[in-house]
């Protein structure tokens, strides 16, 4: 996490990118809006990401976080932490309040990345450790001379919204954020090629590739997953 803090004339919440895409209920194309995560809809987020991202991530879904009641907890904990960043976006269709999809977006600051949190799921302790031992691999703050770079923690569509290029669509909305706030870099670690495509066909790129056979033997073993590699990927932002 990061004791980073919002500048206060950066408004929230702002409207961040707008794009077209087709209606859930046909072929017409219609107006969608990716924008800053209200907080008086931070639960409902939170919700959503519970039932959709902890069931559909292969990672998460390997261990059992969806069907975990410790991990949901220490989930649904992180996530509320994370709201009050106030950086999580979250996706509209134009003329409706419901949640299309949501980028759990977080700060990563310098001065805390080498604090390690610790949880009672041993699943959630599995995923967040294999993703730090990345995170230490790629070194990320002294390769690229930063303070502070923008990740997430988690991104998901809602099941009746995928195939229209939601997720592309919330992954283009950290280049405006990225200049708003100040943050040259942003990473995330991307686990399916569902992910991988689209990060890059907006901007990023590989830092550290690694195959699921290969963190098995790291002693980060995620059973079941058919994919055959894992990316940390990052993209800079002028």
């Amino acid at each position: 996490m990061s004791s980073w803090t919002r500048p206060v004339d950066v408004s929230h919440p702002r409207v961040w990118h707008t794009f077209e895409a087709r209606d859930p209920n046909g072929n017409r194309l219609v107006r969608y809006r990716v924008q800053d995560l209200p907080d008086d809809r931070v639960d409902e987020a939170i919700e959503h990401m519970k039932t959709f991202f902890l069931r559909d991530e292969p990672m998460c879904s390997s261990v059992g976080l969806d069907k975990d009641p410790v991990a949901l907890e220490e989930f649904s904990q992180m996530w509320q932490t994370i709201a009050k960043q106030r950086v999580a976006i979250v996706c509209f269709r134009e003329g409706s309040d419901e949640i299309v999809g949501l980028n759990m977006l977080t700060v990563v600051s310098r001065s805390e990345s080498s604090k390690q949190l610790k949880f009672e799921s041993v699943g959630l302790q599995t995923v967040y450790d294999s993703y730090v031992g990345m995170l230490k691999q790629a070194d990320l703050f002294e390769k690229y001379g930063v303070e502070h770079y923008l990740s997430a923690w988690g991104l998901s569509v809602a099941p009746k919204y995928r195939g229209r290029g939601i997720a592309t669509e919330l992954l283009r909305a950290r280049i405006p954020i990225c200049r708003a706030l100040g943050f040259r870099l942003t990473v995330t670690l991307f686990s399916t090629p569902g992910s991988q495509i689209p990060a890059a066909k907006v901007g990023f790129y590989d830092e550290i590739v690694v195959t699921y056979k290969q963190l098995a033997e790291q002693g980060y073993d995620f059973p079941g997953v058919t994919y055959e590699f894992n990316k940390l990927m990052s993209m800079t932002v002028d």
